[in-house]
């Protein structure tokens, strides 16, 4: 086999171990997003009987992984029942008190089986003929207190399935590579 048979299938092996390593890192990196909310981050509502989320693909509905937690100005947790999924929507009923910023935590199993969290905040400014404020709860309806459900910071992302497909990719190009190598080798003898 000539030198330029060689480094074609040298060329070709590197080519389809990029291709493989490339493949992995995308399908590792596929968790589902959220691409709604309502009310929506930053809003202002007059009323609100319920918050929904609506993700990319229909989230798991694994036990106790699935949380919404409303948190009023005065600290308190104003959800009312644990959350709901129907297909990609979330949604957990509310009771909402004093006016002022609440912030919206959640957590899901994403379809993929990776769990996702994030936060927003809404404000509630009640015109008069909103229902009486509600007196809100020290501990959530569902799941561990705040402290323990935070989404990480943003920008902050541990997306350690990136990194495991990059990892199998280099280790198959290198496997590809050494084949087509010895392949050559075996072919001039």
């Amino acid at each position: 086999m000539s030198l330029r048979h060689r480094l074609t299938a040298l060329a070709a092996s590197i080519g389809v171990g990029l291709a493989l390593a490339t493949a992995g890192a995308t399908a590792a990196s596929a968790h589902d997003t959220l691409e709604n909310t309502d009310p929506a981050q930053g809003a202002t509502v007059k009323s609100l009987s319920s918050v929904a989320l609506t993700f990319s693909a229909d989230p798991l509905g694994t036990e106790g992984a699935t949380i919404i937690q409303v948190i009023g100005p005065d600290k308190k947790y104003y959800e009312t029942a644990c959350p709901d999924l129907n297909g990609p929507v979330v949604s957990s009923p509310v009771a909402l008190g004093a006016a002022g910023t609440y912030e919206v935590l959640w957590r899901v199993v994403s379809s993929d089986g990776h769990p996702i969290s994030g936060s927003y905040t809404f404000a509630y400014a009640p015109d008069g003929t909103a229902s009486p404020a509600a007196a809100g709860s020290v501990t959530p309806v569902c799941g561990p207190a705040a402290s323990t459900t935070e989404a990480p910071a943003a920008g902050a992302t541990t997306d350690t399935g990136l990194w495991i497909g990059l990892g199998i990719g280099a280790v198959v190009l290198v496997g590809v590579g050494v084949g087509a190598w010895a392949l050559a080798r075996g072919r001039k003898s």
